[in-house]
């Protein structure tokens, strides 16, 4: 009889957490290069072994955090643990705040996705084309270690870093993981399936989800750390967005903390204005509130009023005025595209103060029906400034012959078109081979019907 010993079972992999003894190095542009081609990012795929693929990127992302970690310390960012007073080694989950927080007339409070690593806003960033400061938080920082706090106070505003995707608490490595990190812990062999979440030993107290992240960094660090006459701009993405929306919609909450909002941006939120059921934070989001959207127009063209604007592509319920992220096509590259856009408007009502109010402004129909040139290329749209007069064409669908095709030419254009004008019938055109189509067409209601069809043009490239 044959059996397999757990010690027969393949090993699993190890990978030193230090970029240099992955093969990687930070050139002069903050981007990771590979030290054998440095044309060369990050590279994932390392074996066709997912385990192995898994282990490597366990193993990279943990020296990132630590690169991030040590560029904080520098911009004088020191860690505090959540729930205050945990010991290291019990379950905690770290943020980075001001030393000196109770002193700022102004706090910034940014709140990531809780799908990231602390201080991490895309790795696609981080570890590719962009570099370390501009996929992370490092860049917002900086910026705003520049922006005074008010018009009567030019010292910088108090930050504080939230952290709400490391919230399974890993007992071997003293530290929380992000959902997607927990799978790829150290185990007895490759092949073992992982470990499965227990509360009790992964759970973290006050932090057992993005949720009760939220209300942990508003009531132990907004509510007893910040100065009693500051205000407070948030800037939050993704799911974490909704929760603190969920989080100030309500009566109690916004009586405590409400007095300290200044401003908030949501990026790529979705909790719907028609659940604010607080008077005080719905009139808050839509006079100090703002949200940017995935668009296809350039950043910050407004896509939405207060009252939000169903014609729009996408969610613009918001409660607030929307504007276009520009090119970020997916929620962790939206406050990469769009931050500089942002802390110049949270810098603007701060310089305003309590006499900042969003202007009150209803947008209808998508960008005014508008479409970028450059979304015509490939259509056919041709003539003078991209422009083609397109008739108005009646088709009554009692005639109703397929007509043959035309050669025709676009005005300002050079390529042969066919014009293909169509219309049904109950007859067939002589010589034509529609006779199936007619005898469908006969067992219909025989009744004429007349279709007004505004800007019918198909136009079909000539193959010869």
């Amino acid at each position: 009889m044959f059996r397999r010993r757990w010690s027969g079972l393949p090993a699993d992999p190890v990978f030193p957490a230090d970029l240099s003894e992955l093969g990687y190095f930070i050139n002069e542009d903050d981007e990771i290069r590979s030290l054998e081609n440095a044309d060369y990012y990050f590279k994932y795929f390392l074996t066709k072994n997912e385990r192995y693929n898994g282990r490597q990127r366990f193993a990279f992302n943990e020296a990132m955090s630590k690169i991030i970690h040590t560029r904080l310390n520098a911009l004088n960012l020191v860690p505090l643990r959540l729930p205050l007073g945990t010991n290291p080694d019990q379950p905690h989950v770290p943020i980075r705040i001001t030393p000196d927080l109770p002193k700022h007339s102004r706090v910034v409070l940014i709140i990531g996705e809780e799908t990231q690593q602390f201080g991490v806003l895309a790795h696609r960033v981080l570890g590719g084309k962009g570099g370390i400061t501009q996929g992370s938080v490092l860049n917002l920082v900086r910026a705003l270690q520049s922006q005074p706090s008010s018009a009567t106070d030019p010292s910088p505003p108090g930050i504080i870093i939230a952290n709400p995707g490391e919230l399974f608490w890993w007992p071997e490595g003293k530290r929380g993981l992000t959902p997607s990190e927990r799978h790829d812990i150290p185990l007895a062999s490759a092949v073992h399936y992982g470990r499965v979440y227990d509360k009790t030993k992964n759970g973290i107290p006050k932090n057992l989800n993005c949720g009760e992240h939220v209300e942990c960094v508003f009531e132990e660090v907004v509510e007893k750390l910040v100065g009693r006459g500051a205000k407070v701009d948030v800037i939050a993405v993704g799911n974490s967005a909704e929760e603190v929306e969920g989080y100030l919609n309500d009566e109690g909450v916004w009586g405590r903390v409400g007095q300290k909002m200044g401003a908030m941006v949501v990026l790529g939120g979705f909790y719907h204005s028609g659940g604010f059921r607080c008077e005080g934070f719905r009139r808050f989001m839509q006079e100090r509130a703002r949200a940017y959207a995935i668009h296809q127009t350039p950043l910050d063209n407004p896509i939405a009023g207060s009252l939000g604007n169903p014609a729009a592509v996408g969610f613009t319920s918001f409660g607030c005025p929307a504007y276009s992220a520009g090119e970020a096509n997916m929620t962790e590259l939206m406050l990469i595209e769009a931050h500089d856009s942002v802390l110049k408007w949270l810098e603007k009502v701060a310089l305003e103060g309590e006499a900042y109010k969003n202007e009150d402004v209803q947008i209808f129909g998508d960008d005014d029906g508008a479409i970028p040139e450059d979304m015509l290329h490939g259509w056919g749209e041709g003539g003078e400034n991209g422009e083609e007069n397109v008739e108005e064409v009646e088709v009554k669908v009692e005639a109703g012959e397929i007509p043959a095709l035309q050669d025709v030419k676009v005005d300002g254009g050079n390529t042969p078109k066919k014009e293909v004008a169509a219309t049904v019938s109950n007859e067939s055109s002589p010589g034509s081979s529609q006779d199936s189509k007619v005898a469908a067409a006969e067992k219909e209601d025989e009744e004429n019907v007349v279709l007004k069809v505004k800007d019918l043009k198909v136009t079909v490239e000539d193959e010869e």
